[in-house]
C-alpha cells in the first residue's frame, strides 16, 4: 500500500522525488469530479509502462470522501506514495472569449519516447518552453516533433478544422491521449493526420483541449491568424452538454 498524502503532509522519498519515476493526474471538478474514470484508467494503463506496482488503493473512494467543489484536483502517484493537492480553476470566462495565441517551440518533441505518451512527472520541458511562451506574450507553445510534424501544445492537444472537417495528430507522433481528446474522438467524426507547420495556413479553425480548460479557440499560432469559429462552437457545446449532463 501506498502513504497517502494530503496537501502539505510529508512523503516518502522514493524513484519517484528522485527521478521523476511517477505520474499524475489533473481533475475538474464542479459539482463532482469530470471524466474520473478516464482518469483513474489512465493512471493504471501509466502504472503497468511505467513498471510501478498496481493501484491497491480506491482512488474514487479517497476523492469522494474529500468533499470536493470547484477547484483542479492533481494526483501524484510515485513508487510509494499517492499526493493530493487542490488549486482555485485558472480561467475565466474573458479567456474564452479572446482565445490563445500560441508560439511553435525550438525544442523538438521525440516521436518515439515514452514521456510524452503518458502523464509523466518529467515534466520540465513542458514547464521551462509554456514559461517562454508567456514571456513573449502567447498563452503556450506549440510543439513539433523531429519529423516535422505538429504534437500538442505544453497543456494539451491541438485540433484543426478544415471545410468542417476536424483533423487532429495521431498518438505515434508523440503525444498524450488527452481527457477531452478521447471524448471528442468518440463524439465526432475526427481524421488523424500528419500537419506540418507550412500547412497550418490552410486550416479555417484550431482549438486546443484539455482536462482543466476544456475546449479553447486558438486566434493565432504566430504569424497565422484564424477567425472562424463554427466547428469549434459546436465542439464546445458538445462539451458543456456533457459535462451537465452527467
Amino acid at each position: 500500500m501506498r502513504k497517502i498524502i494530503y496537501q502539505g503532509e510529508k512523503f516518502i522519498k522514493d524513484s519517484g522525488i528522485f527521478f521523476g519515476r511517477g505520474l499524475f493526474e489533473t481533475i475538474l471538478i464542479k459539482e463532482k469530479p469530470e471524466f474520473l474514470k478516464f482518469h483513474i484508467n489512465r493512471l493504471k494503463e501509466g502504472l503497468n509502462k511505467i513498471k510501478l506496482s498496481p493501484l491497491e488503493e480506491n482512488l474514487e473512494e479517497l476523492i469522494e470522501s474529500q468533499n470536493l467543489k470547484n477547484c483542479v484536483l492533481k494526483i501524484v502517484v510515485t513508487e510509494e506514495n499517492i499526493i493530493f493537492t487542490t488549486r482555485n480553476i485558472p480561467y475565466k470566462k474573458e479567456d474564452y472569449e479572446k482565445g490563445f495565441n500560441l508560439t511553435i517551440s525550438n525544442v523538438f518533441r521525440n516521436s518515439t519516447s515514452i514521456i510524452h505518451k503518458i502523464k509523466s512527472l518529467n515534466y520540465l520541458e513542458n514547464v521551462l518552453e509554456r514559461e517562454k511562451a508567456l514571456e513573449k506574450g502567447f498563452n503556450d507553445c506549440l510543439f513539433i516533433n523531429e519529423k516535422g510534424n505538429v504534437c500538442e501544445t505544453s497543456t494539451g492537444n491541438i485540433f484543426f478544422v478544415k471545410d468542417e472537417k476536424i483533423y487532429t495528430p495521431d498518438l505515434k507522433e508523440g503525444l498524450l491521449n488527452g481527457t477531452i481528446r478521447d471524448f471528442i474522438l468518440k463524439e465526432f467524426d475526427v481524421k488523424l493526420k500528419n500537419i506540418k507547420v507550412e500547412d497550418l495556413k490552410n486550416y479555417d479553425e484550431i482549438f486546443m483541449t484539455n482536462s482543466i480548460i476544456g475546449i479553447m479557440k486558438i486566434k493565432k499560432i504566430d504569424d497565422y491568424t484564424f477567425s472562424h469559429e463554427k466547428i469549434t462552437s459546436l465542439v464546445l457545446k458538445k462539451y458543456i452538454e456533457r459535462i451537465r449532463r452527467v
